[in-house]
């Protein structure tokens, strides 16, 4: 094969995969992992199953892709969120608001689903563990900035979010109520608990 064909090859299969990951991401999150094979995928791109399995050889292979795929684009839409603003009240809320958003547009079952597949699970156990520094990290800032108490353990208040958001998946409370008010909810009851006045101050200004 010529140079020129292998590189309009590579950037088809490039762009084929790109467009594999947006459909199956959306699909998977309005619908749930279960309810949606393989062939659905490949029919709402008008490729083959055959196709589909070169790229990607089976489901948990392209959920796991899917999931560090949009974890790239939320990272991608932060950043751009976040070099708007100048304290971490302002980051905090922007943060939470990306995050209701997503959450509104997501099937229950979704994460239901994720529990199903190791590998994923893995992936978003360790993407958790690693947030935590920076969690603490941000935390310190508010501490400085004068938003957040400084007589707070905010490592032990990392934990009891922690604890709560795995009973919530654990009991699935987001089938009985949705995830972005009880993630709204909690959120808020925590953040004024470890506010300063400042802080407060900032929360009670805001409509959100």
């Amino acid at each position: 094969m010529a140079e020129k064909e292998l590189n309009i090859s590579n950037a088809y299969r490039c762009g084929l995969k790109e467009r594999i990951l947006d459909t199956a991401i959306r699909s998977f999150r309005e619908n749930g992992i279960k309810a949606v094979k393989m062939d659905d995928i490949a029919k709402r791109l008008s490729i083959s199953k055959r196709t589909l399995y070169e790229i990607y050889a089976n489901k948990e292979d392209l959920l796991f892709e899917c999931v560090r795929y949009h974890d790239k684009y939320f990272e991608t839409k932060l950043q751009s969120q976040l070099s708007k603003e100048s304290n971490v009240m302002d980051i905090l809320f922007s943060f939470m608001k990306l995050h209701i958003e997503e959450n509104s547009m997501t099937h229950p079952q979704f994460f239901s689903d994720l529990g199903k597949y190791p590998k994923v699970m893995a992936y978003i156990n360790e993407r958790n563990e690693n947030a935590r520094g920076r969690t603490n990290g941000f935390m310190q800032r508010g501490v400085e900035e004068g938003y957040f108490r400084s007589d707070v353990n905010h490592e032990v208040i990392s934990l009891m979010t922690e604890v709560f958001t795995k009973h919530v998946m654990d009991k699935e409370i987001y089938k009985r109520i949705p995830i972005n008010v009880i993630m709204r909810n909690v959120i808020m009851v925590v953040l004024r608990g470890i506010c300063t006045k400042k802080g407060l101050q900032f929360i009670d200004q805001l409509e959100f």
